[in-house]
């Protein structure tokens, strides 16, 4: 079978094609036109890494996020001795396990409690890879930590006054106990080398 190529007919466009990517051009001067005949096999080898290459670039992740709500809210949250805002306030995390929070606000008592954070079963090794890494889409994780806050008791001046007074008179008779002493540090000091 002939075949043109170009938009002029020389005899140097001319060549035949045979099955497959096999080309076997007419032989009328130096000139070889080249045509790449690709049969469906071949397309697939091309469009199969191309969609596996366009799948994992879209791959979805485990999205993970705590929320510390209080009652009353406007109170200062505190997760493992970081500020994360006021409440209510959210943050992202990335690991599982236990959590330390402490949630302070004025007129109130100053909550402090662990919470432990289970994973869920497909973040559990050796699922998480394919959760994280292979599964083309996203998955939310979301914990939400609800505190009631308790008002601070009254203390009457009197009170307070009177209680101050009575720990004044323990501590100069010796009844309440004294500060520890001072630690001695008893290694030798060695000298830097110049």
């Amino acid at each position: 079978m002939a075949v043109f190529l170009g938009g002029l007919a020389s005899e140097k466009d001319l060549f035949v094609v045979s099955k497959g990517k096999r080309q076997i051009p007419l032989k009328f001067g130096t000139h070889r036109p080249t045509m790449n005949v690709t049969t469906t096999k071949q397309k697939v080898r091309f469009i199969v890494p191309l969609v596996f290459v366009a799948i994992s670039g879209a791959t979805g992740c485990v999205r993970k996020r705590m929320t510390v709500r209080t009652n009353p809210p406007g109170a200062m949250v505190y997760v493992d001795r970081k500020p994360i805002g006021v409440s209510p306030a959210s943050t992202n995390y990335v690991y599982y396990g236990t959590r330390n929070f402490e949630i302070v606000r004025d007129g109130y008592r100053t909550e402090r409690f662990l919470r432990r954070f289970n994973a869920p079963w497909y973040a559990i090794p050796p699922l998480d890879f394919f959760s994280e890494s292979l599964w083309p889409f996203e998955k939310r994780d979301e914990r939400i930590i609800d505190v009631q806050l308790t008002p601070e008791p009254f203390v009457p001046t009197d009170a307070l006054i009177s209680s101050g007074e009575q720990l004044r008179l323990q501590a100069s008779q010796g009844i309440a106990v004294p500060a520890p002493p001072p630690a001695v540090n008893n290694l030798p000091i060695v000298p830097l080398a110049p």
